[in-house]
């Protein structure tokens, strides 16, 4: 359970900052 828990989190996490590098790419445009 804890295991995937944690990949889960992992997951949302890289997904957060996927959105993040691309809004900022956004603006800068």
């Amino acid at each position: 359970m804890m295991d995937i828990m944690t990949a889960g989190e992992l997951l949302v996490q890289r997904l957060h900052v996927d959105l993040r590098q691309q809004a900022s790419a956004l603006c800068r445009v």
